[in-house]
């Protein structure tokens, strides 16, 4: 799906069956990483290449200090709404809304402060999550310039 050449006219057929067909095998993969993992763990081993990560992304969800990293000393202007409550790790606090995630903060990691040079957040997001830099001219008249019309 090239998204330079969609229009208002809706999805085609050729997009349809794409996302379609990425479903399914995107169905198919978890169950070939729940056999990975249950053969592993079977064997006693676990490789140093058989790591899980579950990225929780809260693009314009709450700010982090609502959630992840309140801070209740702040002035009422920039601190969350809701009160903070202690987690299983010693010092650190969660949002009152979470208390069954702060029981399990031992077994993750909270990213508090990430930065890129990027000025704009959808290409300093893409850089994070990929490593790269953007490869769409993200400028309005660049993306005109660029349409193949």
């Amino acid at each position: 799906m090239n998204a330079l050449n969609t229009n208002c006219a809706g999805i085609v057929r050729r997009d349809f069956i794409q996302l379609g067909v990425g479903g399914v095998l995107g169905l198919g993969m978890s169950d070939l990483v729940r056999l990975r993992a249950d053969a592993a763990r079977a064997s006693g081993k676990a490789s140093p290449d058989q790591v899980n990560c579950i990225l929780v992304w809260l693009d314009g969800g709450p700010t982090h200090y609502e959630m992840f990293d309140p801070k209740p000393d702040a002035p009422s202007d920039v601190r969350g709404k809701f009160k903070p409550i202690p987690t299983n790790v010693p010092g650190v606090s969660f949002c009152e809304t979470m208390p069954k995630l702060g029981k399990t903060l031992d077994k993750m990691a909270v990213i508090r402060s990430i930065c890129h040079k990027d000025p704009n957040h959808g290409g300093g997001n893409h850089y994070m999550m990929t490593g790269s830099p953007t490869p769409v001219p993200v400028n309005c008249g660049s993306s005109v310039s660029f349409h193949p019309s």
